[in-house]
């Protein structure tokens, strides 16, 4: 499933017109709350495996770390990591990940086993990570039983503290909730959907450039390098880096 977002370059032209690794920065959208994939360190800086793909491409395409700008606002920025969308948003390079939307439990609880369990159960999402459950419970279920989030990290405390059985959410982001609570959480069994992570782009020559060096962080080791170092729980999942689209 490819995420949608609408997106605007706002420096895009400087690749074309000046090349890589002028004197400007280089913008780049992440997503909040999502702890594994992009976290934010109390000295303001950025952390996670999202991060890691936006600074080796960037040093592809000829920026210095220094140079490069992190935002929470996709709307300015030159390139957006994690963020795919339907043909005409925006060109997509990638996928760097192909993961899955999972469920995570606490620790002690077995009676959640599969995806069929979560019939009566009480479950924390974002609105897009629920749809695979509303579709298959119903609207009645949503009303019920789903504890709506704008991020998935806000649906941490709430399965800690036992006010829902369940978060649905992205695999790397489970795995990076989980590491906030030593011990006290467990994937369940059981998938809900598969999701595609890339990099969108204004201009296909961009989306070009930004390919080519996911392709080398592939063939050089970074990638997999990477993935154990950022998502080691899950590392046994992503053995080998996907096929670019």
């Amino acid at each position: 499933m490819w995420r949608g977002v609408a997106v605007v370059g706002v420096l895009a032209a400087a690749f074309l017109t000046g090349g890589c690794g002028n004197a400007g920065t280089l913008v780049v959208g992440v997503r909040s709350g999502q702890p594994g994939l992009v976290t934010r360190l109390p000295d303001g800086r950025y952390s996670g495996f999202d991060i890691e793909v936006a600074q080796y491409v960037a040093r592809a395409l000829g920026y210095r770390d220094d140079q490069v700008v992190y935002t929470l606002d996709p709307t300015r920025a030159d390139l957006v990591v994690g963020a795919t969308g339907p043909a005409g948003s925006r060109y997509v390079a990638g996928p760097y990940l192909v993961t899955s939307t999972d469920i995570l439990v606490r620790a002690g609880d077995l009676s959640i086993r599969r995806p069929r369990d979560l019939a009566r159960k009480r479950v924390c999402a974002t609105r897009e990570s629920a749809g695979p459950l509303v579709k298959r419970f119903g609207t009645r279920w949503r009303q019920v039983f789903l504890a709506e989030a704008n991020l998935p990290a806000a649906c941490a405390p709430l399965l800690a503290s036992g006010r829902t059985d369940a978060i649905v959410a992205d695999a790397p982001v489970l795995a990076g909730l989980s590491a906030q609570y030593p011990g006290r959480f467990r994937f369940s069994g059981g998938s809900l959907a598969t999701e595609k992570y890339g990099i969108a782009a204004e201009t296909p020559a961009l989306r070009d450039q930004v390919e080519e060096a996911l392709r080398r962080m592939f063939d050089d080791g970074t990638w997999k390098r990477t993935v154990i170092d950022q998502l080691g729980a899950l590392a046994t999942r992503y053995t080998t880096p996907p096929s670019l689209d």
